[in-house]
């Protein structure tokens, strides 16, 4: 693989940046470090100092190159349209062609490729998630809707409570549906973000998916979400994120809300439940998805829906993509705090994502600061309206 070869199509994109600094105003990872080489325009630099042989490849170029979160704003607000997704795309397969992934990456893509998790832990405990609940949810039995849970919410106990909300919503919606179980692989997207190939993850899921017969693949992870969408190759069937199932549901009547959230509230707070909704980059920015976790917030009684500052295609990343938090989770940590302070600032009483790992990072943000602002799934606020099963 060789370096030029790979950004040479870009040449003309790389010299059309001209510095404008659009990029360095909305990056997160630039708003906490305050070094040009951490931005955009200043990692395009450094690329081109590589391609004209007058920068050696060193440990110091690898750092910035991955200490990007792949948020894509940068993309969203560069006036020149340089597609520097796929510049950036295209240094990291490079990185890590010539084994400069960085350390934490390269135990990550251990992990993936011995346990078929992030985790490195015994695939089966990917259904550790339904114990303690009062239902029985299918694995590998045929059905229309296959419901991939992802590595995130199926493996860290923290977001255990998002496939738990999601599943009870789709049973008491009448939804028939299966899971892979220990058969679902990790999707890939991590590996795929630092520039490996992942094509026997892909082989395998697709065949556990087709061989159920499935006729939608369902999954609450927008970074799985976004790779069976936009990295796979087309199966035979239609793939669907938790949020448009959940809109469609509602429109269609087969869930009704009844009742404000039951949720605790400060003090003697009264009126409507403030709401902001963080969009997650690979749900929104990535996908294109923005309206669904809307329609399905803005359809509960009693929930005021307030927009942050940076919200739907300039929504600022929780800190929590790129792997980002793997290499430098103090820096995914500082990141987090400012979206958090988004928050405060519109004077929001929850946070509702549709994200495991945005819940994740905004959660461990808030314990930090000991911030009483719950992080929630869209699922979870929908779940928490709806009437007791008789």
């Amino acid at each position: 693989m060789d370096f030029k070869e790979l950004l040479a199509p870009y040449m003309d994109e790389m010299l059309r940046c001209t510095r404008c600094g659009f990029c360095q105003a909305a990056c997160p990872t630039y708003d906490a470090l305050r070094m040009e080489s951490a931005v955009a325009r200043g990692k395009i630099q450094l690329l081109l100092s590589v391609l004209n042989g007058r920068l050696d490849l060193s440990p110091k170029l690898s750092y910035y190159v991955y200490r990007c979160l792949d948020c894509r704003l940068c993309q969203q607000t560069c006036l020149s349209g340089v597609r520097t997704d796929e510049i950036f795309e295209g240094a990291r397969r490079w990185l890590a062609h010539v084994d400069a992934l960085p350390a934490p990456l390269r135990a990550l893509e251990e992990r993936v490729f011995t346990s078929h998790n992030i985790a490195g832990e015994d695939n089966t405990h990917r259904t550790l998630w339904q114990e303690n609940m009062n239902l029985e949810v299918p694995a590998g039995q045929p059905a229309e809707a296959v419901f991939f849970v992802g590595c995130v919410a199926g493996l860290y106990p923290m977001v255990y409570s998002i496939p738990q909300a999601f599943v009870q919503v789709l049973q008491r919606a009448g939804v028939t549906f299966t899971t892979l179980g220990g058969e679902e692989w990790c999707c890939g997207y991590p590996l795929i973000s630092a520039g490996r190939d992942v094509e026997p993850l892909i082989e395998h899921n697709i065949r556990a998916v087709e061989a159920l017969g499935a006729r939608w693949l369902i999954t609450s992870c927008p970074s799985c979400y976004h790779t069976w969408k936009l990295k796979y190759p087309p199966a035979s069937f239609q793939v669907v994120h938790a949020t448009e199932l959940l809109a469609a549901l509602i429109d269609e009547g087969r869930i009704v809300p009844a009742h404000p959230p039951a949720l605790r509230r400060a003090g003697d707070t009264a009126g409507p439940l403030r709401v902001t909704y963080h969009d997650p980059c690979d749900l929104g920015r990535k996908s294109g998805v923005y309206d669904a976790p809307r329609h399905v917030i803005t359809s509960l009684p009693g929930v005021e829906l307030v927009e942050m500052s940076t919200h739907h295609a300039l929504a600022t990343c929780c800190g929590g993509g790129g792997n980002l938090e793997s290499i430098d989770p103090e820096l995914s940590a500082q990141i987090a705090g400012r979206r958090l302070a988004q928050a405060q600032r519109v004077k929001a009483e929850v946070i509702v994502t549709a994200c495991q790992q945005c819940q994740r990072t905004l959660g461990m943000a808030a314990r930090r600061q000991r911030l009483r602002m719950p992080v929630m799934d869209v699922a979870e606020l929908l779940l928490s309206t709806l009437e007791e099963p008789a």
